[in-house]
């Protein structure tokens, strides 16, 4: 069984990393208040879309890794 290509694992991580960061960014502008109140449904929205996006990366690497170690261990559970 053919793996996922190098660099797709570690350009999704890096992706992961700064997804995580920017959610992290939007929930303390949304709870400190730094960004006015007339852009909290927007650091709202931006937390909610990139949170989806890095649940979705997160389930591709967790999803990836349990596959290698799969086809590492021969298929046994």
């Amino acid at each position: 069984m053919q793996g996922q290509p190098r660099y797709r694992t570690i350009w999704s991580r890096v992706q992961v990393g700064v997804l995580a960061v920017t959610v992290l960014a939007c929930i303390v502008l949304l709870i400190t208040g730094a960004a006015g109140r007339q852009l909290d449904p927007v650091f709202a929205v931006a937390a909610v879309f990139f949170g989806i996006a890095l649940i979705g990366h997160a389930t591709f690497l967790w999803l990836t890794a349990r596959a290698e170690r799969d086809a590492g261990s021969g298929g046994r559970s």
